[in-house]
């Protein structure tokens, strides 16, 4: 009966472990982090992100390194712009464009 309760808990924690572990999209850092890749997307550096309400949810991370982050940003396409954040202490959140974006709008200038 122990070994059977046991058994059970050991499951159930293996299954909603594995249930956290989210899969983001990973983005490849180029030129000393001054440019991010997605697939046939290169975005480059554009600012410290103005407002952070800007920053939508968590679509990936950069080279494997889940403390290296990619969110959306609110209100725009994240194959137009993406915010790159490092988890760690005194850490910016930092704006990215994609290469062909010519419109900036109002609120990153």
């Amino acid at each position: 009966m122990k070994k059977s309760l046991l058994l059970i808990i050991i499951l159930l924690m293996t299954i909603f472990s594995s249930c956290n572990d989210k899969e983001y999209e990973n983005f490849h850092e180029l030129n000393d982090g001054s440019k991010l890749q997605r697939g046939s997307i290169t975005y480059s550096f554009y600012s410290a992100l103005p407002k952070d309400s800007l920053r939508g949810k968590q679509i990936g991370i950069v080279d494997g390194d889940k403390k290296h982050k990619v969110f959306e940003v609110k209100g725009y396409s994240s194959d137009e712009w993406i915010i790159e954040y490092y988890d760690v202490m005194m850490s910016v959140y930092s704006l990215y464009k994609a290469d062909t974006v010519t419109d900036i709008p109002d609120e990153f200038k």
